[in-house]
């Protein structure tokens, strides 16, 4: 008799272990545009659900460039199905993080992994004076954000219509460093034969460093003498 209850001890042991906390996550993607993250979990004792435990839900959470983002913990108690239901917002990094559950202080827990893909494009605006004069060197800068990197700016200014035709359109390309804040300088002149009075349009298109993009609202400027 002395040998089979030690025998019965350990297993009874590992069957308990193995499933006292079940955590799922929904969605275990994330777009960056959402950032919201549905945590369910359930706790187990023995194989049946245990109601009114203490239960805290914590966030590890690092973006691709390896900062570590802060997101608020959550604490509650399962229902009399075991169960706890947590929501968390702000995961709009692209990167991955782990979901802790921990019954109690010193009780089981469980842990699952999410990914954040980044599905936010950058903000562009065209900072442009409201004249440009003939026959001399102007600068339009382009102020780009984003939260991941900036990869490229283009830049596009309308034709400049000339005496007896149509003047070309001008195009400049920047591959940024990957800054998150960027002020990109653009050269352009315009021709001493350009049309006093006429309306020149400014164009700008960036591209952040996950492919994602976003065009600037476009900017004009009067030709002056």
């Amino acid at each position: 008799m002395k040998l089979r209850l030690l025998a019965l001890v350990p297993l009874v042991g590992c069957a308990a272990d193995a499933n006292d906390v079940i955590v799922t996550l929904q969605p275990e993607v994330i777009s960056s545009q959402d950032g919201v993250l549905g945590v369910h979990a359930v706790v187990l004792g023995d194989n049946a659900p245990k109601e009114s435990q203490a239960v805290s839900i914590s966030v590890d959470y690092t973006d691709r460039n390896g900062t570590p983002h802060t997101v608020a913990p959550f604490d509650g108690k399962t229902d009399k199905s075991g169960a706890i239901d947590a929501s968390f917002t702000g995961l709009t990094w692209d990167g991955t993080g782990t979901v802790t559950v921990q019954v109690g202080t010193k009780g089981p827990s469980g842990e699952a992994t999410f990914a954040v893909l980044d599905r936010t494009p950058p903000v562009a605006t065209i900072m442009a004076p409201a004249t440009v004069r003939i026959n001399t060197d102007t600068t339009v800068n382009v102020h780009v954000t984003d939260e991941i990197g900036i990869s490229q700016v283009w830049f596009e200014v309308s034709a400049i219509q000339g005496q007896g035709g149509q003047g070309q359109r001008q195009r400049s390309t920047v591959v940024a460093s990957g800054s998150t804040d960027a002020t990109i300088p653009f050269d352009l002149q315009v021709p001493d034969t350009a049309t006093v009075g006429q309306t020149v349009t400014f164009y700008a298109l960036a591209e952040d460093l996950s492919g994602n993009q976003a065009a600037a609202m476009p900017v004009t400027a009067m030709v002056i003498q």
